[in-house]
């Protein structure tokens, strides 16, 4: 009985000394210091940052390269964050009709400020999906762009590139775009990777074009004309929840396609090997 009547005074204790002295309670002096930072403008260092800020003083805070190693910045390595759907990139000067149109698409991507080359047209190189990874295969980043036949101008763009290895392409930077009326003179609608970097693209030889497992689908064999998209899941929906980067009126699970093309930046490829269990690469002649 005493440690009951001991208990129950401490908590007494404590809630009258609460009550008395409000303004020395912890949480309302957290929510002090908060107020106070925000009013000031100051953010708080985080866990991270109060730990190397001890270690190292504030000056190694403040420093862009610190003991020598950059700091990564969205500037820096801007595919290493999802991608930017309000900023666009402006032409080059040696870019055609074509290419001009579809550079804006890539703003703070790798192939934002080189020159482009048409890697793989369906109707030049054939429909299926062995002539478009024999065109595309170790030449890196690529712009993928349909037109359906209900007039649409989609697509997709993949950071990480294709090898044709049977694997999936993680990339947190890869997008889709449309142009549902085809009105190229307008601004597209791009939509950027969701739920994380994870099947970005599946880069199988045997199938075509496949942005996420349902994203958006071409080239598959035996529907080398047909196009599915499915948005939500691997990427994001429309600005008005619409489901497909297809024209109005066309079926997301089989629009017709009438051209489909691959832009890759200008230069040679990349020669894989097999180095033991390891896959590794390195630029080819040419």
């Amino acid at each position: 009985m005493r440690t009951q009547r001991f208990k129950q005074g401490h908590v007494l204790q404590k809630a009258h000394h609460t009550r008395l002295c409000p303004t020395r309670c912890p949480h309302t002096l957290q929510k002090r210091r908060l107020l106070t930072s925000k009013a000031s403008g100051n953010d708080s260092p985080d866990l991270i940052e109060s730990l190397v800020g001890k270690l190292f003083g504030r000056q190694a805070l403040e420093d862009s390269s610190p003991f020598g190693m950059k700091r990564m910045s969205a500037e820096d390595y801007p595919e290493m964050y999802p991608a930017t759907t309000d900023q666009w990139a402006d032409p080059l000067a040696g870019d055609s009709k074509e290419v001009a149109t579809l550079r804006p698409l890539l703003a703070r991507t790798q192939l934002e400020r080189v020159p482009l080359r048409l890697a793989y047209d369906a109707g030049r190189d054939g429909w299926s999906a062995a002539a478009f990874h024999e065109r595309v295969n170790t030449f890196g980043a690529g712009l993928v762009v349909l037109q359906t036949a209900g007039g649409a101008v989609v697509g997709g763009y993949n950071p990480r590139g294709w090898i044709g290895l049977g694997e999936d392409r993680d990339a947190i930077a890869a997008f889709l775009f449309t142009w549902p009326d085809g009105n190229t003179a307008a601004r597209p609608i791009k939509l950027p990777k969701v739920g994380g970097p994870s099947m970005a693209v599946i880069d199988n030889p045997s199938n075509g074009v496949k942005f996420g497992p349902d994203g958006l689908r071409c080239l598959v064999p035996g529907k080398e004309r047909v196009a599915v998209s499915r948005l939500g899941t691997y990427y994001a929906r429309l600005p008005d929840g619409g489901r497909s980067l297809f024209a109005p009126g066309e079926d997301a699970r089989g629009a017709e396609v009438v051209n489909v093309q691959c832009w890759v930046a200008e230069g040679a490829g990349e020669a894989w090997k097999l180095d033991g269990i390891v896959w590794s690469t390195e630029r080819s002649g040419g």
